[in-house]
């Protein structure tokens, strides 16, 4: 049994509304400042505690009126899990499969939640419900494991000191018998104690550098046992203290690293330390069998640029070994990579009528040429997953019409339009990728594409053009949308982009030529670019001349074209029967 889904309810800044999102191998929370990331993080938290009492400011407005919900949806149930809990308590959800729900109810600060069941029967929540729910549950809730970005050198470095002594300090405090001897020659116990957990601390601290240096490569990392000021119980723990190795340097203390560094080896030890049964939670040691999944807020926070990459495979890679998930909230768009499997993207919204959206790699059910086309264009173009981030998206095929558009949309006029991320897709034939994307995502987009010629010449025979063929495919790409998202367009420029706005396609360098004319002085009075400068409003707006919602619609715009330019060879532009 598996937990697969989530859903927060009169949660600190959560409304009575909700969040629901699926707990995949790795969920990204993204949105605004202020919308409740961090508030996921703290739900999560207090479901795995299976109904521990709440803080006054965990309930909605600091008002206990308002009832604190999270329920979790369990899937993968397996026989032993249903003779647990029974048989009446499972359903079938068309996205989960046989599965059973559960929530915690939360009426009073300071009082435990009120356990309930789902009950399919009747089709809604029963009070307690499940037998043996309480263990089961609570063992197949993945255990977090939370890192904060204002964690603090001191902080960080004193919890793993903690963790890595336990066995140093339980060896030396069941030994009193060698008390005397201690006192007699305190260096030399330090040395025996170490050697005794030797083997220990050196599988940890490996299991830490490998960690750390996926990220800062190069880099070392050692702890080194010392007596503090001497009481049997602190021996150890009072004066260890943990050093960093970077490339060619000597061993500085990880209180002096960088605050990057030192967010990295935090998590990074966490999870070495989880894989061996030594990490904890509390007071309590963690069973290294348990599931569990990393809380962290903001990976990209004070990584250098490269870092943030370096962070973001180290923490993906994370999600795929089978007892590990994550759960990030990130600003960076390089840290999405929506080329994994598994891969939750969830936007946050907060008011204003706006809605929480959700895209999962898993639904999209990418091809594995569709997979490698978008790490190619992830390569090329880091920020491309800026449209999770933007109110609308305008989809291009390459560089020419992504570098006009952006700079048409910096000027003065356009303010209004900063809204708006303008993708570039790398080629026409990926703008129903990014289509199917988006029409899950809930975002609304334009994609705007040149309509290319019907046929093409291949060996002294006219046939027809596979350009032309990807009208079809984006046509029916938008036609896959939801009738409920906002309203999305598609716009054709007859035969392409440069002919279209500067009379003629060139041949070579042509995003340099079309900025240079933007940037001509005379660019701003003259009357043969206004449709240029009025391009990026008409998007916006869904009223650009080259807009189109049919087959029909699109031949049209060409057929009017080649009657007015009257373009050479006619063979050329003859639309097949097919066609229209």
């Amino acid at each position: 049994m598996r937990l697969r889904a989530l859903k927060i309810c009169n949660f600190g800044c959560i409304d009575e509304e909700g969040y629901e999102f699926e707990i995949d191998k790795i969920v990204v929370l993204i949105g605004a400042n202020n919308v409740g990331k961090s508030t996921v993080f703290d739900a999560y938290e207090a479901f795995a505690s299976v109904g521990s009492p709440l803080i006054a400011e965990s309930f909605r407005d600091k008002n206990p009126d308002n009832t604190v919900s999270i329920s979790g949806v369990f899937g993968d149930l397996s026989p032993e899990d249903l003779e647990t809990i029974g048989q009446k308590w499972k359903y079938v959800d068309e996205q989960y499969g046989e599965c059973i729900r559960v929530k915690w109810e939360w009426i009073a600060p300071g009082m435990k939640g009120q356990k309930y069941s789902w009950d399919p029967e009747v089709n809604d929540w029963t009070a307690g419900g499940m037998g043996g729910w309480d263990t089961l549950i609570a063992s197949r809730t993945p255990v977090p494991l939370r890192v904060r970005p204002t964690d603090d050198a001191e902080t960080t470095e004193s919890q793993i000191k903690e963790i890595l002594t336990t066995a140093a300090k339980t060896a030396l405090k069941a030994d009193v018998g060698r008390t005397a001897q201690v006192v007699e020659d305190l260096k030399k116990l330090t040395d025996e104690l170490a050697k005794d957990v030797e083997e220990q601390l050196a599988d940890a601290t490996k299991r830490i550098a490998n960690r750390l240096g996926a990220v800062f490569p190069g880099y070392g990392v050692q702890f080194t046992p010392e007596l503090g000021k001497f009481e049997p119980e602190k021996a150890i723990g009072a004066g260890s203290y943990i050093t960093i190795t970077g490339p060619g340097e000597d061993s500085n203390p990880l209180a002096q690293q960088g605050a990057g560094l030192r967010r990295t080896f935090l998590w990074s030890a966490l999870g070495a330390l989880a894989d061996i049964g030594r990490a904890k939670l509390g007071k309590k040691v963690i069973d290294k069998d348990r599931q569990r999944i990393l809380l962290i807020e903001e990976p990209e926070s004070f990584l250098h640029p490269p870092m943030i990459r370096a962070a973001r495979e180290a923490l993906y890679d994370l999600s795929e070994v089978p007892e590990w998930q994550v759960l990030a909230t990130t600003h960076s768009p390089v840290f999405i990579d929506v080329s994994k499997r598994h891969t939750t993207i969830v936007r946050i919204a907060r008011g204003g009528g706006q809605r929480t959206r959700l895209f999962s790699t898993d639904r999209a059910q990418f091809s594995e040429e569709e997979r490698e086309n978008l790490r190619m264009i992830r390569s090329c173009h880091p920020t491309v997953a800026e449209f999770f981030f933007a109110d609308h998206v305008v989809l291009v095929e390459g560089e020419t019409e992504h570098a006009v558009l952006s700079v048409l949309l910096g000027r003065g006029e356009n303010a209004s339009l900063q809204h708006i991320a303008v993708v570039n897709c790398l080629g026409k034939a990926n703008l129903p990728l990014f289509q199917r994307i988006l029409n899950q995502f809930g975002t609304a987009y334009t994609a705007v594409h040149d309509s290319d010629s019907p046929q093409v010449q291949r060996c002294g025979k006219w046939q027809r053009n596979a350009m032309w063929t990807l009208n079809e495919k984006i046509l029916n790409a938008i036609g896959e949308r939801d009738e409920a998202l906002p309203q999305s367009h598609l716009v054709v420029h007859v035969p392409d982009f440069e002919t279209y706005y500067f009379g003629s396609a060139a041949t070579k360098d042509k995003p340099f030529r079309a900025l240079q004319i933007i940037r001509d002085p005379t660019f701003e009075n003259d009357a043969e670019f206004a449709p240029l400068r009025e391009f990026p409003r008409q998007l916006v707006d869904g009223n650009h001349p080259g807009k189109y919602s049919s087959i029909d619609d699109l031949v049209k715009q060409v057929d009017d074209w080649v009657a007015s330019a009257k373009p050479e060879p006619p063979e050329k532009w003859k639309v097949e029967c097919g066609d229209a």
